[in-house]
């Protein structure tokens, strides 16, 4: 309800106006009524209107000093609406310079006063929203600053309310969600989007007034049943947590508090906690780590490595129980998805792939907050995913080593190294290097020199061809390094080989 004063020397208009217009039908009740000017000034601070109606001429203190008066105690002046006997437009100009908002002549008219509450009901409730939502609005600029900052002054915020909404589906792309919800709840608060403090991932907070919960009766616990029934009428899963205590009590820095009470609530929501959450009562966050990780963590990449499946899924399950058994807080949880995470990319860099990208859960950049048995299914897709990536990568390597030694059959001859083949597959030489020789079983260059030493064998047996000659048939450059690398290999030297070659014959 708006305020509104009447002041007016005639007892007859301070106590038959309020008789005759249905003032509350407009959004208006009556705080009092003065005799002049001088008694509207003593009553002003008890009274506080957002109206006046007020008579222009009056014993003591007639309207227009009123005014004046009036102004030297206050900077925003209230809606006036001048009352006259008779049409004095010389008043009427004066008053213009105040503000005045309209200009009855007495004896009023009914109808003319009622689309004049209409009109004034509809301008002030507007300058309230607009009021609200610049008080609001200064109040996030102070909890964004303490947040940037790390620290700062909670106790003008004291009677403030941070509200965290978590997206709890995907079922709306993101972007459509987050327009959803952020309709839903600014049209129910004061100040509007004015309200809105700031959107990570699948959490969108809100700083809540007082004036927000009046209709409420001051309980978080009916105003968020509102708000969740309002979203799911939206076909929007939420939860919504209120953190009464973050203006309340310091228990460290104001951002590390912002972010410790934020991961107490959403942990509560992770281990299936209800949708409606006020940290009031919950108790202090967890600092228990999950005992026996690093031992985890080793025995997944050992399965990894070993490229078996079952003792990979065995060890996620028991770390899996680890996890629901110790209802590790979000904060841990994290750890582990990230560690996880490097472990996974760090075996995979090992391969030099790159054709799988993974990346980390972490509920700060999810569309949507993962609830347990949701985090746990992923987490387990994610490492099955690039076990199955190296299986794949390993029968493709397989695949591409046969490639290259049939390459190489065909052009040992010539001046082939590993580097000039790795070239002509568009990989790097060490992993073609890698790779050829886990399928062979001998490195690239051994199985070329191999090739050239048995071509080099039949050549002595069935042919009369000079040594050197041999040497540049298989692809030697010299004749010296070929009889080396013979000799080497056989046992005996190119000639030698020649004549115990032809000893078998005869």
């Amino acid at each position: 309800m708006f305020q509104v004063m009447i002041v007016d020397d005639e007892k007859a208009i301070r106590e038959n106006l309020p008789a005759l217009i249905n003032f509350e039908a407009h959004g208006f009740r009556v705080c009092g009524t003065a005799k002049n000017g001088q008694d509207a000034l003593e009553k002003w601070e008890s009274c506080r209107p957002d109206v006046i109606f007020l008579d222009v001429r009056m014993p003591v203190m007639d309207g227009l000093t009123f005014l004046g008066k009036l102004q030297e105690r206050t900077q925003t002046l209230p809606d006036i609406v001048m009352l006259s006997g008779y049409s004095d437009f010389e008043y009427a100009r004066t008053a213009m310079r105040y503000g005045v908002r309209a200009y009855l002549t007495k004896p009023v008219d009914e109808e003319e006063v009622e689309a004049l509450l209409e009109e004034l009901s509809a301008s002030l409730e507007e300058k309230r929203r607009e009021s609200k939502k610049a008080d609001i609005q200064e109040q996030v600029l102070s909890v964004k600053q303490m947040y940037h900052n790390g620290d700062g002054d909670r106790t003008p915020l004291r009677e403030y309310r941070l509200m965290h909404c978590v997206v709890m589906d995907d079922s709306a792309i993101q972007e459509e969600a987050y327009r959803i919800v952020r309709e839903t709840i600014e049209d129910r608060l004061p100040g509007g989007a004015g309200a809105f403090c700031r959107n990570r991932g699948s959490v969108l907070s809100y700083l809540i007034s007082p004036r927000a919960l009046e209709e409420y009766q001051y309980s978080t616990t009916l105003f968020g049943r509102h708000l969740l029934y309002q979203l799911k009428k939206q076909k929007l899963e939420c939860a919504l947590l209120f953190d009464g205590a973050l203006f309340g009590r310091s228990e460290g820095t104001f951002r590390n508090d912002y972010d410790q009470h934020l991961y107490q609530m959403m942990t509560e929501i992770f281990w299936g906690g209800n949708f409606l959450q006020d940290n009031s009562a919950l108790q202090a966050i967890s600092d228990r780590r999950l005992e026996g990780e690093e031992e985890y963590l080793e025995q997944l990449k050992k399965a990894m490595r070993d490229r078996d499946h079952a003792a990979l899924r065995d060890v996620y399950d028991r770390l899996d129980r680890a996890v629901c058994e110790s209802r590790l807080s979000l904060v841990f949880l994290q750890e582990v998805s990230y560690r996880i995470y490097y472990l996974l990319t760090d075996i995979l860099s090992a391969k030099e792939t790159d054709t799988l990208r993974l990346e980390p859960l972490d509920w700060r950049n999810e569309a949507c907050f993962l609830r347990y048995e949701e985090w746990s299914r992923q987490l387990w897709e994610q490492i099955d995913t690039a076990f199955a990536h190296m299986q794949g990568q390993e029968d493709a390597g397989q695949g591409l080593a046969m490639k290259v030694a049939a390459h190489a059959r065909q052009h040992f001859r010539e001046p082939i190294t590993l580097k000039d083949t790795a070239e002509r597959f568009f990989m790097s030489s060490a992993y073609l290097g890698r790779i050829f020789q886990k399928a062979v079983g001998v490195p690239f260059k051994q199985y070329v020199n191999d090739l050239r030493i048995e071509e080099a064998k039949r050549l002595l047996r069935q042919t009369d061809k000079l040594i050197y000659e041999i040497a540049e048939e298989t692809g030697f450059a010299e004749s010296k390094y070929f009889v080396a690398r013979f000799t080497a290999a056989a046992g005996v030297s190119p000639m030698e080989y020649r004549k115990e070659a032809e000893g078998v014959s005869k």
